[in-house]
């Protein structure tokens, strides 16, 4: 069974969900309803384009331009990432990117090479779609990863200071606090995967589902991308983390103030 195509006229109704939302938020007094209706109008406006450029790049089939696509998106990713970390570590922006970028293609290039094996590997359904996913998650563990970092390092500077003066290296001197920031970032990916299957249908699966793949194929693929996920996000969080620790550091090993 071919699955039924949306029309504009069905989108229109599904609106009706955010309509009761914003009803019921009326009705409590709880004044986010006009930020809910514009976040909604955007991600319309903006699913539908991003909708539109995949199907352009999907009929292209060209390496350079599915490769482009996906930069771009990592570029995007990589800003708004540096955005919600904020501006108290110089020469951030890179930083991000490098984790980011580190994460996205060595997760992303053996779930292609080694897992999937698409007939090409530049296959926009197979490339475009893992990437996209991987990037979704790394915005917001590599931001959770950095945030969290900072904010102990400048939590327990005394104490950090006074295991430098003791003798230990700067490795040594912020190791805990930097197991702290990955634990946190990777936390909420580790509960998603305890609980996939059991108490929720995760949303790759759901997609499948709703596009007449067999349950059990799309289960599978479901497993691929979280694993993707876990190690993108993985390596991403140790990235971020050594590169912030550096910026703390002068050459003498020495804990400075990032102002």
């Amino acid at each position: 069974m071919i699955p039924r195509v949306l029309d504009l006229l069905d989108l229109a109704w599904a609106f009706g969900l955010i309509a009761i939302s914003m009803g019921l938020l009326q009705w409590q007094r709880v004044g986010i309803g006009g930020q809910m209706a514009l976040a909604a109008a955007r991600s319309i406006l903006q699913l539908l384009v991003m909708g539109f450029g995949l199907q352009v790049i999907w009929q292209l089939d060209n390496p350079l331009v599915t490769v482009g696509g996906i930069c771009l998106m990592a570029i995007a990713t990589t800003i708004a990432t540096s955005n919600r970390i904020g501006d108290r570590v110089k020469g951030l922006l890179p930083i991000v990117g490098g984790a980011i970028f580190t994460g996205l293609i060595v997760a992303v290039g053996y779930t292609m090479i080694v897992v999937i094996r698409p007939s090409s590997w530049h296959q926009p359904q197979y490339l475009l779609a893992c990437a996209g996913i991987c990037l979704g998650y790394l915005l917001n563990n590599t931001a959770v990863a950095g945030e969290r970092l900072i904010t102990e390092i400048d939590r327990h500077q005394a104490e950090i200071e006074t295991r430098l003066s003791l003798g230990a290296t700067s490795a040594q001197a912020i190791a805990s606090y930097r197991q702290i920031a990955i634990k946190s970032a990777l936390l909420p990916t580790i509960d998603t995967l305890m609980v996939a299957g059991l108490v929720t249908i995760p949303g790759f699966l759901t997609g499948e589902l709703l596009t007449n793949i067999q349950p059990v194929n799309a289960a599978g693929y479901q497993i691929v991308v979280m694993f993707m996920v876990m190690a993108s996000n993985t390596i991403a969080a140790i990235v971020v983390t050594g590169g912030i620790v550096n910026r703390y550091f002068n050459q003498h090993s020495q804990l400075q103030p990032l102002e």
